[in-house]
Formats: structure tokens, C-alpha cells, sequence
């Protein structure tokens, strides 16, 4: 079960967040200040754009929590990145299960886990948080490192490489 579901973009807007366009799925809720990002690399690009577009995303999660770390804040900003978190697994991670599954993609079934996993993680951070919330930011952000070198950067590219050999 996810905490938080998709919020018009008229509210955030309201509330001070800035609007992120998302080509083609009209508008997104992205929820940081674009120039305080570390620098995406090209080399991560995977040439599929909505999964580029949904590892960016991720990638700016991971920035906005480690800058947080830094600037000793991450209690003022966690509801932001839970929620950014939430976002990402509600629409990004289902996305990319349709069409592993709508191309038969042979590890099908484990690439689910991994994203129940991912679930489950977020949850209990969420938890944690309330216990001990500075051990929790930074036990989060080694974790969402762990998952963008791991899972995106190494087991997506593999089934982007399966998707496009089927016509993505």
C-alpha cells in the first residue's frame, strides 16, 4: 500500500514546489530546485526516454537528499523526498513493469521483486524516520546510491537493451 497518490499540479504550485513538465503525461509534480542538482551524465541515458526521464528523476531524488545531508536539513525536506519516493514507485516503476511484461521480458517476475522490495524500503524509512531521523536520511541515501548504481545504471540498462532488441 503507498502512503501518498498523484497530486494535482495545481496544488504543489500553490504550496511553493516547482512544476516539472513530463513529455507527454502532461504535467508532473517534481518537487526541488532544478539548478541545485548534481550533474546528470549522459552515459547513464539508456536512448528510451521515459525510462531516461524516470532515472533522472530518481537521480534528483538521491541530489536533493544528499544536499539535505549536507546542509543538516533533511528533517525540514523529508516529507518532499518521501513523497517524491512515493511518486517515483506509484508511476515510474509501474511503467516500466508494463512493458517488461508487455515484451515478456524473461526476468520479468524478479524485476518486480527487486521493486516490492524498493516498496517495502521506502516504508520502513519512513518508519525509521520517526525514530531517528538524521541515522534515517543517511541510511536512505546510501541505499537510494545503492539502488541508482545497482538496479538503474546496471539491471534497467540490461532490460532496456532486451526491450529495444524487441522494437522499444
Amino acid at each position: 500500500m503507498m502512503i501518498i497518490s498523484w497530486i494535482p499540479s495545481s496544488l504543489p504550485r500553490e504550496q511553493g514546489y516547482d512544476i516539472y513538465h513530463w513529455s507527454g503525461q502532461g504535467q508532473g509534480l517534481f518537487l526541488f530546485d532544478m539548478e541545485k542538482r548534481y550533474t546528470w551524465n549522459e552515459d547513464y541515458n539508456t536512448g528510451v526516454k521515459f525510462i531516461d526521464e524516470q532515472h533522472q528523476y530518481f537521480f534528483n531524488i538521491i541530489s536533493a537528499l544528499r544536499e539535505n545531508l549536507n546542509a543538516v536539513v533533511c528533517k525540514d525536506s523529508a516529507s518532499r523526498i518521501f513523497f517524491s519516493l512515493a511518486h517515483y514507485a506509484e508511476h515510474f516503476l509501474i511503467q516500466e513493469e508494463i512493458y517488461l511484461k508487455d515484451y515478456s521480458f524473461p526476468s520479468f517476475k524478479e524485476h518486480k521483486n527487486l521493486h516490492k522490495e524498493f516498496i517495502r524500503r521506502m516504508i520502513q524509512f519512513q518508519v525509521d524516520y520517526e525514530k531517528d531521523v538524521g541515522e534515517t536520511c543517511r541510511t536512505m541515501l546510501v541505499y537510494l546510491e545503492e539502488w541508482f548504481e545497482n538496479h538503474i545504471l546496471k539491471y534497467d540498462k540490461e532490460a532496456v537493451d532486451y526491450l529495444r532488441g524487441k522494437g522499444l
